[in-house]
């Protein structure tokens, strides 16, 4: 029986599918490459996670059946959360339009097409993504699995920083030494330098100062920054140790690996924000009897002060079917946060949100997890299923929900995450191209004027919010620009007294000023 994910999928092909082939049949010189090198080839490649390469035609012609079979029911590419939930940032979902031609590609036996159209193959750095120097790299101590058949290897590293002054931490990368037995590292930071090295197998890891991680086929770690003075960071106190918390799986004894990170810094001048990273839903009280299928649950009452929601990184072992958080606020509103509805252990990674999401005071935090502790459940370690309970080791479970966030600043939800965080191949490329912005007289009385520069003509919207978040004020809506100064009036004698927002979107980035009106 088809699954309702394969029948959706399936709905939305037949109806893009005759759009596609009015455009002509589909090759994969000037059709399927390109959906492949973007959303594929990252991992299958020589010497990538994946276990085969779709890079050239031949390769992918081979495994055209299984790819578009893959692509229907939604395993590959791999991105677990549910789109129709939440959004987020970089997500590696095909588009109906792209499933309709894989498969118009696949029905029509996989045509080359003209191979001199084909685009440029991209290129990948098997020693990490980010190809500029770090500022920083450092690396675990040369370590030999101690894995047994039937228990999984959890050590940690404390490697000192050296650093003799604080710096900010603008985005870090793990590189493991040995890929093939490196399941997954935790990056903790060690601000008194005094969590030891634990080489045990049972590592508990820190408790607190969680940075990041790394999974396999997960991108580096990188802070947004808007170049304008909306930069989100860590700061890392000079004479820090970083911790490793490496998970070597069973059946890796014997092989050796010393991970690597790297790390880049702001400048010492730069003001940032700090991002706060914890495990804010957790439970380690539940156990699960053989043969059922068990919920498990917690929550986070009454958050404190309104906070900004910058990722999400759920986490279970091989009994997880699916969970999910979402928020309540005081108003009785749900945030939807994320929903894995097909959880696979093997593909886990901090999710960032599109926009940082806002969660008022007094809201709370919820996580619902569904456990399948069953013979019908493939992934189940034990035959037959044994009593599961709260534990390190893969055959124990977990129920986390790890966030990142920081205090809320008005404006904070309307700022487009996605440009501030793709991939570059220096960071330098990362920063996005700054303006400048001055609102005034600051308090206004009849009018407010906006003054924007910037030095390349860019798509400009102008919006003015009362704290409620209500819109008073838009204009422009995307019209394109062009360089130099650029003055905004806006007529403010109706509104009421008070604190405004101004927000200045400029080629997708959102820049804000506060201002009063009296």
């Amino acid at each position: 029986m088809q699954t309702l994910t394969m029948k959706k999928a399936i709905f939305s092909i037949s109806i893009v599918l005759v759009s596609v082939s009015s455009k002509g049949q589909a090759v994969w010189s000037t059709d399927v490459a390109p959906i492949l090198y973007t959303h594929c080839t990252v991992c299958h490649r020589d010497g990538g996670i994946g276990p085969f390469s779709l890079m050239t035609y031949a390769q992918a012609a081979v495994m055209g059946p299984m790819l578009l079979n893959s692509v229907i029911d939604e395993r590959m590419p791999p991105w677990p959360p549910d789109p129709d939930y939440s959004s987020f940032a970089h997500e590696r979902v095909l588009s109906p339009e792209e499933l309709a031609t894989l498969s118009q590609w696949v029905a029509n036996a996989m045509p080359e097409g003209n191979s001199a159209l084909a685009p440029t193959p991209p290129t990948y750095a098997d020693d990490g993504f980010i190809s500029v120097p770090p500022d920083l790299e450092i690396s675990m101590p040369g370590y030999t699995s101690q894995a047994t058949p039937s228990s999984d290897d959890y050590s940690c590293f404390a490697i000192p920083t050296n650093l003799l002054q604080n710096k900010k931490l603008r985005g870090f990368e793990v590189i493991p030494g040995n890929p093939s037995i490196v399941h997954h590292a935790l990056v903790y930071l060690d601000t008194s330098a005094t969590y030891p090295t634990n080489t045990s197998g049972f590592c508990m890891r820190p408790t607190d100062g969680l940075l990041g991680g790394f999974t396999p086929g997960a991108l580096p770690t990188i802070f947004p920054s808007d170049g304008d003075g909306f930069n989100l960071g860590v700061n890392i106190p000079a004479g820090s140790n970083m911790v490793l918390a490496m998970h070597y799986p069973h059946g890796s004894a014997g092989e050796t690996d010393q991970t690597r990170l790297r790390l880049w810094f702001y400048p010492d001048e730069t003001p940032i924000r700090e991002v706060i990273t914890a495990p804010v839903i957790q439970n380690w009280s539940f156990a699960l009897p053989p043969n059922e299928v068990t919920e498990v649950s917690a929550s986070f009452d009454a958050i404190p002060a309104d906070v900004s929601l910058m990722s999400v990184f759920p986490h279970m072992h091989l009994l997880g079917e699916r969970i999910e958080s979402y928020a309540t606020t005081p108003n009785s509103e749900v945030i939807p946060l994320v929903r894995i509805n097909r959880w696979d252990f093997h593909w886990q990674s901090f999710y960032a949100f599109r926009n940082l999401v806002r969660i008022p005071s007094g809201s709370t935090i919820h996580g619902e997890g569904l456990y399948d502790n069953t013979a019908n459940n493939g992934n189940n370690p034990n035959d037959p299923p044994q009593w599961v309970g709260a534990g390190l080791n893969t055959s124990d479970e977990m129920f986390l929900i790890y966030f990142q966030f920081l205090p809320y600043q008005p404006g904070d939800e309307l700022i487009d995450l996605e440009p501030l965080t793709q991939l570059p191949t220096t960071l330098a490329e990362q920063m996005v191209h700054p303006i400048r912005m001055n609102a005034y007289p600051n308090p206004a009385s009849d009018h407010l004027w906006i003054d924007v520069q910037f030095d390349q003509a860019s798509a400009v919207t102008f919006r003015l919010y009362d704290l409620t978040g209500r819109m008073v004020y838009s204009a422009d809506e995307g019209r394109i620009l062009p360089a130099g100064s650029h003055l905004k009036t806006i007529a403010t004698s109706h509104l009421k007294a008070g604190t405004y927002l101004i927000a200045v979107t400029v080629n997708g980035v959102t820049h804000t000023r506060q201002v009063a009106v009296r």
